[in-house]
């Protein structure tokens, strides 16, 4: 290897402490939620009296906290490989880190206190923390952009890797923005869509690198990603802006607003589905023996157009409506695309052949189970039956004992493993290779 190249992979194997860090708040929060489930604690009466801010400091929690872990390590791992730069440094990992882990915590700490107040108190701080670590990835997310050798057309995900690190601080501002102000009507709803939408696009732009850059299957053609992405800004825009405005409307009632703000959020989900080419997908992931993929990822693929029914059909369900498109997605697609994308770049750092690469079907089965669960609940929900505690049941039961198998499969990976591990993941090399010899 190069000096050259050995420069540019000094971030390169970084993902393991986020891994790590990611493994043990998934384990926290399972934890934590098990023990109010299972118990009569202060916190389920207060969710219920607040439900609109308890469902943002969980969204928050999920989203900028043990999810961000994993999006940051594969950030900090491959992207200064692909885009020939060293944007990153050891300090700002740390950082991250630190102030990621301090957030989760005392938002673990808040769901014990014993008043509504209390709760909301720490949460702030808690929320805080979460919103300083993303903006601490907004400087080293700039400097790769400036620094970045790859033109957008000769990567296989165009100029999208580049998005969230450009957004990183106005995302972090935001969320804490809207939590700070969330007593004006609408600011909640706003900043929870924003949430939704952020992890959407993170979905979509790890399922488009899985197939178009590290397969190479060439589902979409580099040249016409901007006009693509371009469409699924101008839907998540429109979808953010009809959330704020149902929550100023504050109506019980199925207004122009409410479905205008159901027929976004489906159109955004079926939008990010069809970009990704998911009939080409499908054909060369299942005929003739199928080739390699992540089967995580390729199951978040196909679970989008359940989600966006889901959200198309949110006003015919008689609880919570506007919630069921975000609950089905982040449920099912986001957490099987991210975790998917993370054991895959873990297996590349140990350097598996992609066709001896074992399937978790402990982990793929509980999300299925939780999946049928979730389209149970939602059936008897628009017929009116609101008594599917039994769904409700298996649909967390499932969803926590998938986490707790990919959680203990990090650290039995990463930790435990005596595997042999290699710094640079298979191929991401080749960047390496193709930027020392020019």
């Amino acid at each position: 290897m190069s000096k050259f190249s050995s420069f540019r992979s000094s971030s390169a194997g970084s993902y393991l402490g986020f891994y790590a860090l990611s493994a043990l708040t998934t384990a926290m929060f399972i934890g934590v939620f098990l023990w109010h489930l299972l118990s009569d604690s202060p916190f389920r009466a207060a969710l219920e009296a607040e439900y609109l801010a308890f469902i943002y400091i969980v969204i928050a929690w999920v989203g900028l906290g043990w999810l961000m872990c994993l999006i940051a390590g594969i950030g900090f791992d491959v992207l200064p490989l692909i885009h020939g730069s060293k944007p990153f440094h050891e300090n700002a990992m740390r950082q991250f880190l630190i102030i990621n882990f301090a957030g989760q915590c005392v938002l673990c700490i808040a769901t014990f206190m014993q008043s509504t107040e209390k709760i909301l108190e720490f949460s702030t701080v808690g929320i805080s923390f979460l919103c300083l670590s993303v903006l601490l990835l907004g400087g080293p997310g700039r400097r790769l952009s400036k620094q970045s050798m790859v033109a957008s057309n000769d990567d296989e995900v165009g100029y999208a890797s580049l998005i969230p690190g450009l957004i990183f601080p106005f995302f972090g501002s935001f969320i804490l923005g809207c939590w700070l102000y969330r007593d004006i009507a609408g600011v909640l709803e706003l900043g929870r869509s924003f949430m939704i939408m952020f992890l959407l696009l993170i979905t979509l732009i790890m399922i488009v690198s899985h197939f178009n850059r590290r397969l190479n299957w060439e589902v979409i053609n580099p040249e016409k990603v901007g006009a693509r992405f371009g469409l699924f800004f101008a839907l998540a825009i429109a979808h953010m802006l009809f959330a704020f405005l149902t929550g100023r409307e504050n109506s019980d009632d199925i207004t122009l607003i409410v479905q205008m703000q159901n027929v976004t959020l489906g159109l955004v989900m079926v939008w990010v589905f069809i970009m990704c080419n998911p009939v080409k997908i499908t054909r060369l992931a299942l005929t003739n023996g199928g080739m390699a993929h992540s089967r995580p990822i390729f199951a978040a693929l196909w679970m989008l157009p359940f989600s966006s029914f889901h959200a198309f059909n949110a006003a015919s369900y008689t609880s919570r409506p506007g919630i069921p498109g975000y609950a089905t997605f982040l449920c099912t697609s986001a957490l099987l695309c991210i975790w998917g994308y993370a054991w895959y770049l873990h297996e590349d750092h140990l350097h598996i052949n992609i066709h001896k690469r074992k399937v978790n079907w402990l982990f793929i089965l509980s999300f299925f189970t939780a999946f049928v669960a979730i389209q149970l609940l939602f059936l008897e929900n628009s017929r009116g039956d609101t008594d599917n505690q039994t769904e409700q049941m298996i649909w967390i039961v499932a969803s926590l004992f998938g986490a707790v198998v990919i959680a203990s499969n990090f650290v039995r990976m990463t930790l435990l493993s005596l595997e042999p591990w290699q710094r640079i993941p298979m191929f991401y090399g080749r960047y390496l290779q193709d930027k020392s010899s020019k």
